[in-house]
């Protein structure tokens, strides 16, 4: 099922490379990509899971609580990133220029999608209460 809510959230941004699921190590678990090959979404998938679990680091180091959503802007791209349950990462990687609010909208439904997929156990998304909703 996680395979067909990636695909959707790729066909539903213009632009967008690719879409990937990492792992709490920062491993690809699925993705799904367009105009990027396999190879290219899997070795920014490594480096922003890498990236990702050292911001976790810092940000609790500091006592400054869990990210909501990361937002990397480049000149030729925007990479997203949402916090899943148990460690996952949801990211999103789209050419510019990118309709970044709808960007965000479709990444955070996914997001939803996929805590309803994988964690049914989960109270309430990891770290990002996406779309601002209260826990249940």
């Amino acid at each position: 099922m996680f395979q067909y809510i990636l695909a959707n959230l790729l066909a539903d941004n213009a632009d967008c490379l690719g879409v990937l699921f990492l792992d709490p190590t920062g491993e690809t678990v699925e993705m799904s990509c367009s105009d990027a090959s396999p190879y290219e979404m899997r070795v920014l998938g490594a480096y922003l899971g890498i990236s990702l679990r050292q911001l976790d680091k810092v940000l609790v180091y500091n006592q400054l609580g869990e990210p909501l959503l990361v937002h990397i802007e480049k000149r030729a791209a925007h990479v997203f990133a949402v916090p899943l349950s148990e460690g996952y990462y949801l990211a999103m990687v789209q050419r510019q220029p990118a309709l970044v609010a709808r960007s965000r909208a479709t990444l955070e439904e996914a997001a939803r999608q996929l805590e309803r997929e994988l964690f049914p156990d989960a109270a309430a998304p990891h770290g990002y209460h996406v779309g601002h909703e209260s826990p249940p």
